[in-house]
Formats: structure tokens, sequence, C-alpha cells
């Protein structure tokens, strides 16, 4: 963790600031720690591989014993959840070597991981559409100078930093991710994310960061899971309630109560959920609208006003609460001419070439993905070629035209290096 993020950073239990302790084992430069141990007025915790660990659970406490014996080795298997000796040595020998790749270490970490999820999700119909809507929120209040002086973005429940990774050229300083599961947020730092700032807490209870510290603060994919949802909002307003202008506060993909889905979860009516917004207003949009306006190519249209019939018969929503009316209008799409990472083809594909030409034909890993993420159809074709010669030189950084509509469509995607 970076030595600046104290700044930000504040117990979750009594919210008073926090410090390395210097008197017991501790890795540290002038700009980062490594591994140390926390401490302010009530409780300690854990750094474990540059990651604050935020929480008191069995797991943390566990870490901040092998920290204070000086065994950050240790701390890393307690926290990454292998307890047998032979699954602790997979991971690390997979952690420690150079080419490893995304897939190689979530393999490491045991069929219990969510890894087919994680892997496959970049071109989810639930992702797509999370981040044009995350690309169009954060972009209008957070980037350029007509915004002001650009300020920070944390993304709660952010698992694996796929959408982080969209907020790190809006966010300055540099992005916060926050998730309970550590595993998750070590991959984010080393392949999905590079560059975000990992902080392991739980969204169940008081998030461990300052008022007003952020500019925009979002949750995706997971408020439905979230039990604590009065005040896990509250929460996310409190760390955008700067002392100017208030921030931005964004829900995507949280599900509806009155329309049941495969990973249900404890979701609220679209009704419950604008309740929970009590001190300022809050705009809720059904995604299938939004889901159109990205298969069609754009605009994604926020300027929008889904009426409750509309929003009832949903089966996800988007909750977009800010001051800032810039928001809502319509906002272009566009395929970035560089990629962040490298363009790939996606890995949903099985590909056969002769050389000349790849064929690629649709395969998903198992009926229980189909079932859940089958709409990507309509943007993913069952069948396509590629020219293998374009391919190479978009992979070797030449320009995108030859293969636009392919990108635009995630059959090329924008990957991490060395993700898969």
């Amino acid at each position: 963790m970076r030595i600046d993020t104290l700044e930000i950073l504040r117990c979750p239990f009594c919210g008073g600031r926090l410090e390395l302790v210097e008197s017991i084992f501790h890795r540290r430069t002038a700009a980062e720690i490594g591994d140390g141990v926390l401490a302010c007025e009530c409780c300690t915790f854990p750094v474990v591989d540059g990651i604050p660990v935020m929480h008191l659970q069995a797991n943390a406490n566990d870490a901040r014993a092998h920290v204070e014996d000086g065994r950050p080795d240790f701390a890393l298997r307690a926290m990454v959840g292998l307890e047998r000796p032979e699954d602790a040595e997979r991971f690390e020998a997979a952690a420690q070597s150079e080419t490893s790749t995304f897939r190689d270490i979530v393999e490491s970490l045991g069929p219990g991981f969510e890894g087919g999820y994680f892997l496959y999700r970049f071109s989810d119909p639930t992702f797509v559409v999370a981040q044009a809507v995350v690309g169009a929120v954060a972009g209008a209040v957070l980037g350029g100078a007509a915004a002001g002086a650009n300020r920070r973005a944390i993304d709660v429940c952010g698992g694996s930093g796929h959408l982080t990774r969209s907020l790190l050229e809006v966010s300055s300083p540099a992005p916060v991710l926050a998730d309970l599961y550590f595993a998750k947020l070590w991959l984010a730092r080393r392949f999905t994310a590079p560059g975000c700032e990992p902080v392991c807490c739980d969204g169940n209870g008081a998030l461990p960061f300052a008022r007003g510290a952020f500019g925009y603060a979002m949750c995706s994919d997971a408020f439905m899971f979230i039990w604590t949802k009065r005040p896990f909002i509250g929460e996310l307003c409190r760390l955008v309630d700067g002392p100017q202008t208030p921030g931005t506060v964004l829900v995507t993909h949280t599900h509806n109560q009155l329309v049941w889905s495969p990973s249900h979860g404890n979701p609220l009516t679209p009704k419950g959920y604008a309740n929970l917004f009590e001190t300022r207003p809050v705009r809720t949009f059904g995604e299938a609208g939004l889901f159109r306006d990205v298969v069609a190519g754009g605009p994604l249209d926020l300027s929008r006003v889904d009426d409750a019939a509309t929003l009832d018969t949903d089966a996800a929503l988007t909750l977009i609460a800010t001051p800032d009316a810039r928001v809502f209008a319509p906002h272009p799409m566009t395929v970035d001419a560089a990629p962040r990472g490298v363009f790939r083809v996606n890995p949903l594909y099985q590909a056969s070439t002769d050389g000349t030409t790849m064929r690629l034909r649709l395969k998903f890993p198992d009926v229980d993905y189909e079932y859940e993420y089958g709409a990507c159809r309509q943007y993913l074709p069952e069948e396509t070629t590629i020219d293998v010669a374009a391919l190479k030189r978009l992979e070797a950084g030449g320009a995108i035209d030859e293969l636009s509509d392919l990108i635009r469509r995630r059959v090329i995607i924008d990957l991490p290096r060395h993700y898969y």
C-alpha cells in the first residue's frame, strides 16, 4: 500500500487514523508498506503483501499474528485461504513465476474460487453494460477540465478489479478497489487493474475511509448480496460527501426483487432501492434499455426516464445519485484506438487456423454459464473468421481499422497482459 493512503484510511470501528507500528516486524520503503501492522486507538490491522486488511475476521487475525511473528508468507497463506501445505505450495509456485497468467493463478487457487466467472468477465452482458455506464458517469464527473479538479474514485465490492480497470484513466489519485476477498484484490493488483490501491474490508460494516475522500463511489453486480443495504448506501454517500460539491454514487446491475434471476441474492424492489437514498435524489434505470443501447453501438442514453412499469419488469437495475446534470445525457460509445492491455481473441471462442484464416466457434464453459450469460449472443456471433495477418498486425500494435467491428462486438477483447 502507498504511504499516502493512510491519509484517507480510517478504522471502521472507531473512525480513528492509523499508523504503522514500527516496533514490530514490518517491511516498507519511503513510498510503500509491504507488510506490517496498522494501529488506531482501538484495533490493529495487518498489511499483507501490500494490501491493508481492515476487518477482524478470523483470517485477518491469523494473518496479523503471522506478521507479528515475522512470517509474511504465512500471513499471505491465511488471507488467500489455503490451509493445506500442498495447496499453499501450488499457489506460491504460480505466484512466484514471472510467466504465470491470470488463468494460471486462478487454477492454482482451486475449484472453490470463482475463476470461470472472472476469466470470461470482459464479455459478459452484465459487464458490457456496466462498463459503458461507468465510462459515461465516471468520465463526466471525474475527467477533464470541465469537471474541475480531478477527484478519486472507489470501487466497492469490486472483486478482481475488472471494472476498476475502467477507472484508472479518470481517477486521480489512483482508484481504490475495496473487497472482502483478499485473493481477488491480489489478482486485481497484479493483472486486472495494476496501479489501483486495493483495500480488504467488509461491505456489511462501516467502510474504512474518511468522509469525502472520494468524488465517485460505485458498486457493481454485488449490491443484491449486501444484507445491510441502508447503511451501505449511507456509507457510499458519506465517502463522496465532500466539503464543497457532493460527489456521485453509482450502483449497477443490482437485481430486482420482482423478477427472478439465476443468482438472485436478497434484492429489493425498484421503489425499495430508491428509498435507500434518503438525502439525495437518485435516478433508476432498467438494464434492458441500457443493454439495447450498447448492442446497437450507442449512444448510451442516460437522459431517459424509465417509468414504474418498465422498472418493475426489468431483472436488473442501475441507480445513479449525482448533482452533476452532465451525467443525464446521451453518451457516445466508441472503440478505443489503443488497448489498455493487449487485444486478444475472446476466450469464449474455440479457434482453429490454416495459417491464413482463423475460424472461431462460440463455446460456453458450461450450461449454467450459458443460461445466465447467454444474452451475449446478441453481439457475439456463433461462428466467424479472422484474417490471421490482420490479427497479428493488431496484436503488434497496429491500427484497429481492419478489425474494429469484431472489437466492438467483443470477439476481440482488450484484455490485461498475461490474462490467459
